[in-house]
């Protein structure tokens, strides 16, 4: 890799998914909406010819009613965002439509374990982002992130019809 170079993750589903990523991040690219720490774009080179790759990409200072704050973006975009305490943490996470994951990144056991009770996400994960052992009980959201539920033999019961049947001999 060379020295610099932010290679890309990907591809992304299809265009439109790319396009939007690129439509959401056009502003802080123009600096007229939070500040671009790195990525940003799409990736130039004969290896990103085909698909619909967008390159790795953090972003800070965003106001509370960016697009990128408040939008499932589905792609490498990390908007960092400052709090003054761990309740103002929760307070700001919490205050998302969405939930269907959170990360807490922390050495302390009790504050991992306070954020993940008050947290209204369908996962938290801790010191850790996206693990999904096949065997975990069922991945889903809360709010407007609660649609569908996967993974785990949980994730079978909506397929299934059970029926107790009672018979005294």
């Amino acid at each position: 890799m060379a020295a610099g170079r932010v290679w890309a993750w990907g591809p992304l589903n299809n265009a439109p998914a790319r396009d939007g990523i690129c439509r959401m991040t056009d502003a802080c690219l123009s600096g007229s909406e939070g500040t671009l720490l790195c990525g940003g774009g799409v990736p130039d080179g004969a290896h990103y010819e085909k698909g619909f790759f967008y390159e790795p990409t953090v972003v800070a200072d965003l106001p509370d009613d960016s697009e990128l704050l408040n939008t499932e973006v589905f792609g490498p975009v990390l908007p960092v965002i400052s709090a003054d305490s761990l309740d103002d943490a929760i307070r700001i996470a919490n205050s998302t439509r969405y939930g269907l994951g959170a990360s807490v990144w922390t050495r302390d056991i009790k504050t991992a374990m306070t954020a993940s009770s008050q947290l209204d996400a369908g996962v938290v994960w801790v010191n850790q982002h996206l693990r999904l052992p096949p065997r975990m009980c069922r991945l889903g959201g809360m709010k407007a992130s609660g649609t569908g539920r996967e993974n785990g033999s949980g994730a079978f019961e909506p397929y299934l019809r059970s029926k107790t049947v009672l018979v005294k001999a």
